[in-house]
């Protein structure tokens, strides 16, 4: 039987290092989600459960689902970078997605170039 219990430890501990990723501050984060700090202190140490509004605002901000919030997920790296690369692709035209690629793969073999000598 699979166990779909939530691990509020667990949890928070995803949010926290969902927040550090993204170098921000429990206070700046909290702004972000309306929240007080002290709230999503509570949280990130899984001493209170998120409300579904609260889950939804973190899943959005981070780009990760509310299942991986929840539940956990090995693969979230490469969810997060996918869902990351989809909602960017989505807000550009083909041609501007195009161009960016180009740039991309531009500077990735300069860098290549520069650890070569």
């Amino acid at each position: 039987m699979v166990n779909n219990s939530v691990n509020l430890v667990e949890m928070g501990n995803r949010i926290k290092l969902l927040r550090s990723k993204q170098k921000k501050t429990q206070k700046y984060f909290a702004d972000m989600l309306y929240i007080s700090p002290s709230y999503l202190t509570l949280i990130e140490q899984g001493k209170r459960t998120v409300t579904l509004d609260v889950l939804a605002q973190i899943a959005k901000v981070c780009d990760v689902s509310t299942d991986y919030l929840l539940f956990g997920d090995a693969t979230v790296e490469t969810d997060l970078n996918h869902r990351t690369f989809h909602r960017l692709a989505d807000s550009y035209s083909p041609q501007e997605v195009n161009r960016a690629l180009k740039l991309a793969e531009f500077y990735l073999s300069m860098n290549s170039a520069d650890s070569e000598l």
